[in-house]
């Protein structure tokens, strides 16, 4: 009888025991499913993600995540007064006009020339014979002729200033519940822009023996930007301007109406 209750008792303990490897098992198993679920789960995660994101444009996910720091952050009285300071400031008035610039310096040379003098001598004899008495008489007359020659060189350059204004915009606003400054400058700059020289050429020549002037203008403006020269016609002197200008030479292409 005790052998038959020992072997039943071990046969209990050998049920038990399988059962108790069959439960582990069973829970190994379930551990498995849920690990397969989880990674399931995570995966239809991401792949939702990756939908959303390629659905979704960058900023507005950019402004979504400040939003919900900005919100986490600040309190609903904040919001409202950042709201507040979305209004824009005037710009300042502009700053004064600058300086004139400087008046154009001009210099004046004047040369006065005498040419020598030229003197004639005429002789003239004259002889008288008679039987009795023999005459001689001599002449002579001298012309004195003398040129005084004016010339006045007149140079003037006129120098051009462009100036521009800086003005500073700023704005102080508040935009999707963040709180951002900008400024806005035109900076100010004034530049040399470009300069020409102005030659004023008076030639004036006085004749002592017939009594007349011929007086001669010319005004050559010489420009590096331009590249040429240019004659002005004075509006006193009607010239006749050659078409084959030097800036070499700007005098020689007068002739007088005199002298014609």
């Amino acid at each position: 009888m005790l052998l038959l209750l020992l072997l039943l008792l071990l046969l209990l303990l050998l049920l038990l025991l399988l059962l108790l490897l069959l439960l582990l098992l069973l829970l190994l198993l379930l551990l498995l499913l849920l690990r397969r679920l989880l990674l399931l789960l995570l995966l239809l995660r991401l792949l939702l993600r990756l939908r959303l994101r390629r659905l979704l444009p960058l900023r507005r996910r950019i402004r979504l995540r400040r939003r919900r720091r900005r919100r986490q952050r600040l309190g609903r009285r904040r919001l409202l007064l950042l709201r507040r300071v979305r209004r824009r400031r005037p710009p300042p008035p502009p700053p004064p006009q600058p300086p004139p610039p400087p008046p154009p310096p001009t210099t004046t040379t004047a040369t006065t020339t005498t040419t020598g003098i030229t003197t004639t001598t005429t002789t003239t004899t004259t002889t008288t014979t008679t039987t009795t008495t023999t005459t001689t008489t001599t002449t002579t007359t001298t012309t004195t002729t003398s040129t005084t020659t004016t010339t006045t060189t007149t140079t003037t350059t006129y120098y051009y200033y462009y100036y521009y204004y800086y003005y500073y915009y700023y704005y102080n606003y508040y935009y999707y519940y963040y709180y951002y400054y900008y400024y806005y400058y035109y900076y100010y700059y004034y530049y040399y822009y470009y300069y020409y020289t102005t030659t004023t050429t008076t030639t004036t020549t006085i004749h002592s023996d017939k009594k007349r002037i011929h007086t001669m203008a010319a005004t050559t403006t010489y420009s590096p930007y331009r590249g040429a020269c240019m004659f002005y016609k004075q509006p006193l002197f009607l010239w006749d301007f050659n078409r084959n200008c030097s800036c070499l030479s700007p005098t020689h292409i007068f002739r007088s109406p005199v002298m014609k």
